[in-house]
């Protein structure tokens, strides 16, 4: 099997390496499961076999961790009691630590829980849909500190690394494609038990606990649960449409109306282009933007009155229109747009929304300059 320790950005929609709080991706035991399957004789899975305790009826229920010394948050003995009664839960590393210490000698104190052990025990038992475990990226100069002196991790940064989790979640055990779907949220639910420090490891736990089809879900129920110390410091349950880019385009597409502009942000990756009907270029800055008109820097190209706009957002969304002259002053150069496509107007739409806000609501004509 091989092994992952390094989380693609993209993967989780991000763009950059040092927005990935999530490394150490692997699968995990649950808390309980029934299994109809004798035990079995192979060594590997026998010794994970011992960490439960079977019933007549063949359920296993994992056994209680070893407690030492005071715990600052939730014991996983009663994270076990509400897996008893309700939702599977995984059993985090730290905690199968804490269990294997409890165990008398002979007894699974030499349990290795490599992945290839792992992976042989879930097949085994037919334990579908597994737990995540994740390392979390726990370093006190990361910008989720806001770059000041912190003596706990911030809420929001636990927040955002349930989100990423999702996203791992989703593309490993569903076929939804990377690019083809986004996840959008409908209900967050975030409980926190204990401060998170920055001395001892955290490792997250995410379960899967929806009911929907595993391949193609459109409703998706996760709980992410973030553990320090084999102790639980927060959950964070989260439900989430899985929408199609397609449709979230539309439904996300931003509603202009005539009399607002907008003004690209100072970091906005745009380019604009004027181009003349005799084929001739010149590179503009945007400085404004809406449905009928935009105002640019002067081109390069004398006595325009009819051309054509085109601006590029990030190398990936293209927006073009005829453009006339409307008059020019200290603010630049106006233009009014002639007939455009529906396709251009949606172009037009997702490019502001991306990263431009509203300059101003024109109360004069839409002839009238912005």
């Amino acid at each position: 099997m091989t092994k992952i320790t390094v989380i693609p950005p993209k993967l989780l929609h991000k763009n950059a390496a040092n927005d990935v709080l999530l490394t150490n991706p692997r699968k995990v035991t649950p808390a309980r499961f029934r299994s109809e399957v004798p035990r079995n004789n192979n060594s590997a899975i026998a010794e994970i076999d011992n960490l439960y305790i079977s019933d007549a009826h063949n359920e296993n229920i994992l056994r209680a961790p070893s407690l030492q010394g005071a715990e600052v948050g939730v014991s996983f003995a009663t994270v076990i009691g509400a897996a008893n009664e309700g939702a599977v839960r995984g059993v985090p590393f730290q905690v199968i630590e804490k269990i294997r210490e409890g165990l008398p000698l002979g007894s699974s104190r030499n349990l290795s829980l490599d992945d290839d052990a792992i992976e042989s025990f879930l097949t085994y038992h037919k334990i579908s849909r597994p737990s995540t475990s994740f390392s979390f990226v726990n370093l006190a100069d990361h910008y989720f500190f806001y770059r000041k002196p912190h003596e706990h991790i911030p809420g929001i940064m636990l927040l955002e690394a349930a989100r990423q989790s999702i996203y791992y979640q989703l593309y490993t055990y569903s076929k939804h494609v990377l690019g083809s779907v986004t996840v959008s949220l409908s209900e967050l639910n975030a409980k926190f038990y204990a401060y998170g420090d920055l001395m001892y490891p955290i490792e997250i736990i995410i379960d899967d606990l929806g009911q929907e089809d595993e391949h193609y879900p459109r409703k998706v129920h996760y709980s992410t649960s973030f553990y320090q110390r084999g102790a639980l410091i927060a959950k964070i349950d989260a439900h989430a449409l899985v929408i199609s880019m397609d449709k979230f385009k539309v439904v996300r597409n931003a509603c202009l109306f005539d009399t607002e502009s907008f003004v690209p942000l100072p970091s906005t990756p745009i380019i604009s282009l004027i181009t003349s009907s005799e084929m001739k270029q010149s590179i503009v800055s945007l400085r404004k933007i809406g449905k009928d008109s935009c105002v640019t820097s002067r081109p390069k190209i004398s006595g325009l009155q009819n051309a054509f706009l085109t601006v590029v957002y990030d190398g990936s969304l293209c927006f073009r229109a005829p453009i006339s002259l409307l008059n020019e002053d200290e603010t630049g150069v106006t233009w009014t747009f002639g007939q455009m496509e529906y396709v251009e107007l949606e172009h037009l739409k997702e490019i502001i929304k991306c990263s431009f806000i509203l300059s101003q609501v024109n109360t004069q004509p839409v002839d009238v300059a912005i």
